[in-house]
């Protein structure tokens, strides 16, 4: 390499290198954090609860939105408050059916004295084959519902 090519190219190096400019979040428009309790379960789905947290606490972690300290942070308690189940294939002799199963949660922020800062409801879905049984598409639908909860309290302005 000529000697003029390298030294632009170390002149270029050094600028950038030199430059202050860099990315940082705004504290103003930084998204809130919450604190999450355990989830309520009113369905007939036994380890309904359990999922819906360990779900829960994987997408708002992703998000930068958990916190495990004991500040004076929102607090994020979720219901599930239905599931149903439904076919979604027709009947055919060489095929299984194809069910879907339907979970409703009702997720509410609230602050530490328990006055209600936000409520929602949210359903999504997860399918399974015949012949499974509804929990196997359970932790397909806590995740989508997880996510949506996630990205709105991302988007919530507190």
């Amino acid at each position: 390499m000529s000697k003029i090519r390298l030294s632009i190219l170390l002149l270029s190096l050094s600028s950038l290198a030199a430059c202050p400019y860099s990315f940082v979040l705004d504290q103003n428009t930084a998204s809130p954090r919450v604190s999450l309790v355990s989830s309520e379960n009113r369905t007939n789905l036994i380890e309904a609860g359990m999922i819906l947290n360990s779900q829960l606490e994987t997408a708002l972690a992703s998000l930068g939105l958990l916190s495990s300290s004991e500040e004076e942070l929102p607090v994020l308690r979720c219901t599930l408050v239905s599931s149903d189940r439904e076919r979604i294939t027709a009947a055919a002799l060489g095929q299984t059916d194809r069910y879907r199963l339907l979970i409703t949660v009702i997720a509410e922020l609230s602050d530490r004295g328990g006055t209600s800062l936000w409520r929602s409801r949210f359903t999504d879905e997860g399918t399974y084959l015949e012949g499974g049984q509804e929990e196997d598409a359970l932790e397909e639908a806590c995740r989508a519902i997880s996510q949506q909860i996630a990205r709105t309290i991302a988007s919530l302005e507190l």
